[in-house]
């Protein structure tokens, strides 16, 4: 038997849901059984056996074979990354979910795979000072060029600052001469560890995104519909998958009028291994929805 809330709310439900005195253990409990949950799905590394001998990395590595990203190049032959495809609301692979790049190789990688899929939207969830190679995305002179293989990066001035994110233009253009104009956003005020973040700020940020992808220009072509947003953080799994599953639920209940939290999260983790393994950002989820409801309805 579920969960007493594990069930469809309305926007009322989750308004007195969060209002209880107990709301904190019945959100607890709820988690508790999806962690419980036997998922099926063939698991695979993207680690190198060295990577794997750092024990506390092994969860972040492993990735349903069937929703992991696979890069292929003019060859025939295919790389294998860290990253996911994350079905939205009602579009198939609406996200994809990735690890900041930690290194030369998930650097190459990352541009390969935003170029390969004609990605408009990058979303960063990271503080800087948790990956020091996240500054090496691209060149850090202005309008300067960092070049991956057959693309280069240049990165432009923020042409939006807010009190918690940035905007950044990127341009990547290939060897052929084509190009793809990319907006990244880098928002600043979400520690892996520490305080949350303002609920405001964290919607403000999915609303500007949902915004700026809705006057994104690349035809519909990557398998007939719009090109996924990528979300990264640190590692892959907690505060990208919090943005994705907050942004289905705010779909659900503008659309629906409802929402079903724990379906949308017990659907992630078929997709992202190990993902919102963490009750706090299971509980954040709760929190963002409800404070949707208050003050964006």
């Amino acid at each position: 038997m579920g969960c007493v809330y594990s069930k469809t709310l309305s926007r009322k439900s989750l308004l007195k849901l969060i209002d209880k005195r107990n709301a904190s253990t019945i959100i607890y409990d709820e988690h508790q059984e999806i962690m419980n949950m036997v998922l099926s799905g063939s698991l695979c590394s993207s680690a190198s056996t060295e990577t794997l001998q750092r024990s506390q990395r092994e969860e972040e590595e492993l990735l349903f074979e069937d929703s992991r990203v696979v890069l292929s190049d003019e060859t025939g032959s295919c790389t294998p990354t860290n990253a996911s495809y994350i079905n939205g609301f009602k579009d198939p692979q609406a996200y994809i979910a990735t690890r900041t790049p930690d290194s030369e190789s998930t650097i190459f990688n990352f541009w390969r795979m935003i170029w390969q899929h004609q990605t408009e939207i990058i979303v960063m969830l990271d503080q800087p000072e948790e990956n020091l190679y996240a500054a090496s995305l691209w060149n850090s002179d202005e309008e300067s060029l960092l070049q991956v293989g057959q693309l280069s990066i240049k990165k432009f001035r923020a042409h939006q600052n807010n009190s918690s994110f940035q905007i950044l233009r990127v341009l990547i253009t290939h060897e052929d001469g084509a190009t793809l104009n990319v907006n990244y956003f880098l928002f600043k005020n979400w520690q892996r560890q520490g305080l949350p973040p303002s609920e405001c700020h964290v919607l403000d940020l999915i609303f500007m995104t949902r915004l700026y992808n809705k006057s994104a220009v690349t035809p519909e072509s990557v398998k007939g519909y719009k090109s996924p947003i990528v979300v990264h953080c640190s590692d892959g799994l907690q505060r990208s998958m919090v943005f994705c599953a907050v942004d289905i639920g705010i779909s659900s209940i503008s659309i629906r009028g409802e929402v079903n939290l724990y379906s949308i999260v017990s659907n992630l983790r078929k997709e992202r291994h190990n993902c919102l393994y963490d009750v706090n950002d299971y509980t954040m989820c709760y929190l963002l929805l409800h404070y949707y409801c208050m003050f964006y309805m």
